[in-house]
Order: structure tokens, then sequence, then C-alpha cells
């Protein structure tokens, strides 16, 4: 069953149910990575289930991705207080080095 909610709770319900993410406003942009869809929080589906509690799904008909399976939907800036400078950090991705490769090509005399 879909609740209908008031903005505040709305707000709250989202932040219980996706506290890998921030969720400032309900005006927050997410990306579902399965459909692909850029949607609000005021658009997110949330269903009350038996109990009291509440499962919060992506908005696009047939999505059953849940707030694991979304990202931001701009990358945050963040400022580097030591060199006072502006970046964009990637959330949940780290930068990897590929290994270099202990074997080194020399020629060879015959």
């Amino acid at each position: 069953m879909i609740a209908h909610l008031n903005l505040d709770d709305r707000l709250s319900i989202l932040r219980a149910g996706d506290p890998s993410r921030s969720w400032n406003s309900l005006d927050d942009q997410r990306v579902c990575v399965l459909c692909g869809r850029k949607f609000k929080g005021r658009q997110v589906d949330i269903r009350r289930l038996p109990g009291g509690k509440f499962k919060v799904c992506c908005p696009t008909l047939g999505c059953l991705s849940t707030p694991h399976q979304w990202r931001y939907a701009t990358l945050p800036v963040v400022a580097n207080p030591d060199k006072k400078q502006w970046r964009r950090v990637l959330p949940n991705k780290q930068q990897r080095r590929l290994p270099e490769s202990t074997l080194r090509m020399q020629p060879c005399r015959i």
C-alpha cells in the first residue's frame, strides 16, 4: 500500500531508509543504477508494510530498486582545507592503480 504522508514524515522516512546517503531536503536528487532514472525525494515511492514499517522504492514503474542501488545525481563538491582547492569526489568509488610488472624486457645477446 502506498503511504500518503506529510512532507516532514516523508523526509524522515527517506533519511531512515537511506542511511548511507544524506537527504537534506525532498528536492535532493538521486539516480537509480538499475533503470537510470533521475528523481527527487518527493517522487520516491514509500510503501507502508505490516507492523508500521516502511519500504522506500524507486518511483519508476516496474523498477524494484531500493536506496542502496541509488547514487547521487551530482557529485558533491568538497574543499581540501590543506590546499584550499575545490575538487569533486566520487562516492563509493576507490581509485586503483594498475599493478606494475616485475618482469623487465631486456635485449638478449647471442
